[in-house]
């Protein structure tokens, strides 16, 4: 009887045509296929600035905010909340700023349409050449108004977007509003013609929920554009984000390593890479500058992201188990790449070893001398056992390097 290929039954899976990735035949399978509605293209608004201002203690200067721009920019990132322009000073500086830099990414801001002289703020916001009008309306009261007054201001409020010639969109935060009223606002934006509709709120939806939110939006849309801004309350923000693009929706909102306000928001690393990996859509970003995004926002903003966050953690892509480290290590060794979800310098990150009580097991001791050129003895191998446990009684691992150097010594002394 012929040897059964563990190996291959264990890996088969989709490689990215260029070998950076690979997907899932699960994600693959015709039945799972069957129920999505991808749209042929989605866009991106990223709200690091806007979003990211409101975490806690986070305070950015116009040149930090023209370095995150830029470099947004750089990676070919569609569009950038720029803030609430119509009624924040600062907002609207950096609007007009950003209108000097010789850049390609649209720039988005937020008009309050439930203020007194709300078309006066929206003027603000074309004055500064904003390529995207959002009108944002709260549920703030009004002397007087019935439900159709407010229906009528939304109304108001995208015609006056239109008529200045701006791509005009609009949402509220829908994920609290009753079902009735959330429907008949955005049916109010759209029969103006907004050119895209938005949810909003809090992340405090299951996926069935907001996929069945984002089913009814499109319908009302017609040939609207429906956007997504999910926020991570229940850690769902990613998830939430890419059932609506399941079901149609052809914008999505994130923010860099997830800053905002409260929970964060959803992760522009996380559903990038996911809508690019795993559902195969061709944003037109440049991954590859990922981790570089990542570590330039925690730099200006001081907020550092967990070592385990998805894709820019710095642990990610650190290995401590045997098992990992004889995987990596024999790849080396036969000049082939490793079986990990993804090569890490498709994001700009590089896998590390870390041996630790977890990686003397095996034989990754043996692996690292020969990765050196060295076939080590059992004697040798049970000599730098012996060190490193030792050595282990008063840290919590040793790097690769501090291994090699152990390796060299007592190789040096077997001779």
């Amino acid at each position: 009887m012929a040897d059964f290929d563990i190996k291959s039954a264990a890996m088969g899976v989709e490689y990215d045509s260029r070998g950076r990735f690979w997907n899932s035949k699960w994600n693959l399978h015709e039945g799972v296929l069957a129920q999505y509605d991808l749209p042929e293209r989605v866009s991106l608004t990223d709200s690091t600035i806007r979003e990211g201002e409101e975490a806690p203690h986070v305070v950015y200067s116009m040149e930090d905010k023209l370095r995150i721009a830029r470099l947004l920019d750089e990676m070919n990132v569609h569009e950038v909340d720029c803030g609430f322009a119509s009624i924040n000073e600062g907002h609207l500086d950096f609007l007009k700023a950003l209108d000097t830099e010789d850049l390609r990414i649209k720039k988005s801001a937020i008009a309050r349409i439930d203020l007194p002289d709300f078309k006066k703020g929206i003027d603000r916001i074309i004055e500064a050449h904003a390529d995207v009008l959002l009108c944002a309306l709260y549920p703030t009261p009004i002397p007087g108004y019935d439900w159709s007054d407010y229906c009528q201001r939304v109304r108001d409020a995208v015609a006056h977007g239109k008529k200045n010639g701006v791509f005009t969109s609009f949402w509220i935060t829908c994920t609290r509003w009753e079902e009735k009223y959330a429907l008949d606002i955005y049916r109010a934006a759209i029969d103006e013609g907004a050119d895209r509709i938005k949810t909003a709120g809090g992340g405090v939806l299951t996926v069935p929920a907001y996929k069945r939110m984002v089913r009814l939006l499109r319908e009302i849309a017609g040939h609207a554009e429906v956007g997504i801004h999910a926020h991570n309350n229940y850690g769902t923000a990613t998830a939430c984000t890419l059932a609506g693009v399941e079901v149609g929706a052809c914008n999505v909102e994130t923010s860099v390593n997830g800053l905002a306000d409260g929970a964060g928001l959803a992760a522009f690393e996380e559903v990038v890479m996911a809508l690019t990996v795993m559902y195969g859509l061709d944003l037109g970003i440049k991954i590859e500058r990922i981790l570089e995004l990542s570590r330039l926002v925690q730099e200006i903003t001081g907020v550092e992201v967990q070592p385990y966050k998805p894709l820019v953690g710095r642990s990610v892509f650190l290995e401590t188990p045997d098992t990992h480290i004889e995987g990596i290590l024999r790849a080396r060794i036969q000049k082939r790449k490793t079986k990990g979800f993804i090569e890490p310098e498709t994001i700009g990150q590089k896998t590390s070893l870390l041996f630790g009580p977890s990686a003397l097991g095996g034989k990754s001791i043996e692996l690292k001398g020969q990765e050196m050129g060295m076939s080590l003895t059992r004697e040798q191998v049970e000599a730098i056992i012996g060190i490193l446990r030792s050595k282990l009684n008063t840290v919590d691992s040793l790097s690769e390097d501090e291994v090699e150097d152990i390796i060299l010594v007592i190789v040096e002394k077997s001779r």
